[in-house]
């Protein structure tokens, strides 16, 4: 006949008693100090020696706080129930092992009973107290860590909606860009053949840097300059005259951590709302340096600055800006956009330095020379 197997209850149990060892020392030693606290207040009014009620109340406490931890009713239903059944049965535990560690004869227990009675109703309204108040500790902490966890998805669930948001207006703008490259270059390879390849190289390498960030959650400082030069460059052909750009960014902040499609944000609207209304056009700067722990970047226009740009409407560029740096760093980020003389608007966006990235005073001789005042004439 083939074995039965062991009963789960026994199991149960089994994991039920062990489970009221589980413990850790501050948590005894916290414990062990209100035992003794309430020792003391016991023996104000006791003629024996103050180990006696020391004794009692210990193995009262402890007792109770095995039997608790045992049924451990935090994550249960009806917890309050469990929690009271489970300070009674540790008070009649208490009450049994003060019996035998005293070496208290039956008869002594008999006649006395009554005190043994109050001893164990006094210790179960105690330890009831006592254990309300780490319940109510436990509901707290619970409460506050699904708090932060809650927090913690909706700054990402917003930080994705922002990402989502960001993808679809690439998705609507990207197609006129080209388009209108395309008909330019259609055109150039007409009227001027030269001048049509230069932007087609133009146009070749901002795909190239464009292309592989549609599906990055993150790229570098580095690479996104370069999707901000070739499509300057490209502007730059198509503008004429009207359009110079300058970029300052050195070789030793181009590995620098930086979301996507950020600083090229800023460059169009620079373009679209500085260089474009303006007659004569303009200039368009990008720099960026380090402060400290923040990485700071300036784009700068010599358009018709902010009050036109304002009557021209900002649209949502910059607001998305403002929301991605908050879903992405919160009140570590800063971006702030203020008028220049003459004439012109310089918006100023402000990271915090990402963790273990080093720079250093001077490049290494091995270092590529930075991107450093490149000033293409109008």
């Amino acid at each position: 006949m083939a074995a039965l197997p062991a009963p789960a209850a026994s199991t149960s149990l089994a994991a039920t008693l062990a489970r009221g060892f589980r413990f850790s020392w501050p948590t005894v030693l916290l414990l062990a100090a209100i035992n003794t606290g309430i020792a003391a207040l016991l023996w104000v009014e006791d003629t024996r020696p103050f180990w006696q009620p020391l004794v009692t109340v210990q193995l009262y406490g402890f007792s109770i706080a095995y039997c608790v931890n045992a049924a451990s009713p935090w994550d249960k239903s009806r917890p309050v129930l469990r929690l009271t059944a489970a300070v009674a049965a540790g008070a009649l535990v208490g009450v049994t092992l003060t019996i035998l560690v005293k070496g208290y004869s039956w008869e002594h227990v008999t006649t006395r009973a009554g005190i043994f009675g109050w001893n164990v109703l006094t210790a179960f309204g105690n330890g009831l107290l006592i254990s309300l108040f780490f319940y109510i500790k436990h509901r707290e902490m619970r409460a506050t860590a699904a708090l932060h966890r809650a927090e913690a998805e909706r700054h990402l669930l917003a930080k994705q909606a922002i990402e989502a948001e960001l993808k679809l207006m690439q998705a609507q703008l990207e197609p006129h860009f080209l388009f209108n490259t395309l008909a330019s270059v259609q055109y150039l390879t007409e009227t001027d053949p030269r001048a049509a390849n230069r932007l087609l190289g133009h146009l070749i390498d901002y795909l190239r840097a464009a292309l592989p960030q549609l599906r990055a959650s993150s790229t570098t400082l580095g690479k996104e300059v370069g999707l901000a030069e070739a499509y300057l460059n490209i502007l730059r052909m198509r503008m004429g005259s009207r359009l110079a750009f300058a970029i300052d960014v050195p070789a030793d902040l181009a590995a620098h951590p930086f979301p996507p499609n950020l600083l090229i944000s800023l460059v169009e609207n620079a373009i679209k709302h500085g260089i474009e209304p303006a007659a004569d056009g303009g200039t368009v700067s990008v720099r960026a340096r380090r402060e400290g722990a923040v990485l700071v970047i300036d784009v700068q226009d010599t358009g018709r600055g902010p009050a036109g740009a304002a009557r021209g409407g900002l649209g949502v560029g910059l607001a998305n800006v403002r929301e991605r740096l908050a879903a992405l760093y919160g009140p570590r980020a800063q971006f702030q956009l203020a008028g220049t003389l003459p004439a012109g608007t310089c918006a100023t966006l402000s990271i915090p330095v990402a963790a273990g990235f080093r720079t250093s005073d001077a490049p290494a001789p091995d270092v590529p020379p930075p991107v450093s005042a490149r000033v293409l004439p109008r």
